[in-house]
């Protein structure tokens, strides 16, 4: 009797799902997983012969040779011996018994200790919240409830219906697009646009494409490489007043952002292993050892650093840039373009931030009819 050996656990149940044992004997209640992702040509299930009477979970026995076979999956062309994906997904039986691939992964409430971390290939509707402490990764990614302090990261776009509660700890990260309803204490970086519907307060945006902010925005920095759009109020409130800058590459300056706070790290290490030279012992030149290595990462840092800012001034558009704000201007507001920088001492109203001629000048109205 023909048997067939699975590349996936076919006896996988999402509900019941328990928390796995790290190798130093603590409990992992984060990495559980959740899902049993796989790629386009994948192979998920091949025949053997039934020969040896070895009783196994990754093997089902059949009568005849004939894939259990459901959507998204086709015998291998090359081997037909074989079940393959033809879809991007998640594999599992379905309910008539048949080895299916689906490309969207609906979770039917909040994305918590119940599912543990999620690491997706397809599309990923969470039809809750994602609560705090959990990593997100999904190519297009849509919550109907609201990111708490978690890290979500989508290879295409994300949309957030709830809002974003980061608590300073948050960290959006998208390829295309991103839109939510509100945004408060988190980072974001998105390779193309951001829309936010209401406020955004005191978070750090990197938006590659424009940047539309439909309520207040307070706080930043907030990053975006042409054009900043702000409906109702910018800056206000005792904190941090509002930092715009555009006209270069956000996503490049994320990495300056990132090499600067690599050096900042090495710096301190040198002080810390400086504090512990101790005086003509035979561990001294352990220490100078140490101290020397961070040296060398330190030079070639600033060198890559000097290298992206030199990039990054090749391929600014400074005259295109626009800052736009039909609404309210509070005084304190620091607005960037380029190397020009402008700090509004002044309330304003229904204006729009421009470069010429090496300076920041204001216009108005803020949009033309």
């Amino acid at each position: 009797m023909p048997r067939l050996k699975h590349f996936f656990n076919p006896d996988f149940d999402h509900q019941h799902l328990t928390p796995t044992q790290k190798d130093d004997g603590s409990v992992d209640f984060y990495n559980i997983g959740y899902v049993q992702s796989v790629v386009i040509g994948q192979v998920l299930a091949q025949w053997e012969d039934d020969d040896n009477g070895e009783i196994s979970s990754e093997y089902r026995s059949y009568h005849e040779k004939k894939f259990p076979r459901g959507p998204n999956t086709t015998s291998n062309p090359e081997n037909r011996e074989q079940l393959i994906a033809t879809r991007n997904g998640y594999v599992f039986y379905n309910d008539d018994g048949l080895i299916t691939v689906k490309e969207l992964l609906n979770i039917r409430g909040n994305a918590g200790l119940n599912t543990g971390n999620i690491f997706f290939v397809g599309d990923l509707i969470v039809h809750g919240s994602i609560k705090s402490g959990l990593e997100i990764r999904a190519y297009n990614i849509n919550v109907k409830g609201v990111i708490e302090r978690a890290k979500v990261n989508a290879g295409g776009f994300l949309k957030c219906d709830g809002g974003i509660k980061g608590h300073g700890e948050a960290h959006i990260e998208t390829k295309n697009s991103l839109r939510t309803k509100f945004c408060e204490n988190a980072t974001l970086v998105s390779g193309k646009n951001i829309i936010i519907d209401n406020s955004c307060m005191h978070t750090k945006i990197y938006c590659e494409g424009k940047l539309a902010v439909k309520g207040r925005l307070c706080g930043g920095p907030c990053y975006s490489n042409q054009y900043i759009y702000v409906g109702e109020q910018l800056g206000g409130g005792l904190s941090t007043p509002a930092q715009l800058i555009v006209g270069y590459s956000p996503l490049m300056l994320l990495q300056i952002d990132k090499i600067s706070e690599q050096i900042d790290k090495l710096t301190e290490q040198i002080t810390d292993y400086s504090g512990k030279l101790p005086n003509g012992s035979s561990s001294e030149i352990e220490y100078k050892d140490k101290i020397d290595k961070c040296k060398v990462k330190i030079s070639y840092l600033k060198n890559k650093k000097k290298q992206l800012w030199n990039k990054l001034e090749q391929t600014a558009r400074l005259d295109t840039c626009r800052i736009m704000v039909p609404g309210i201007v509070k005084v304190g507001v620091e607005i960037s373009i380029g190397q020009a920088f402008l700090q509004v001492n002044e309330p304003l109203e229904n204006v729009f931030f421009y470069y010429e001629n090496h300076e920041i000048k204001v216009g108005s109205p803020a949009l033309k009819k």
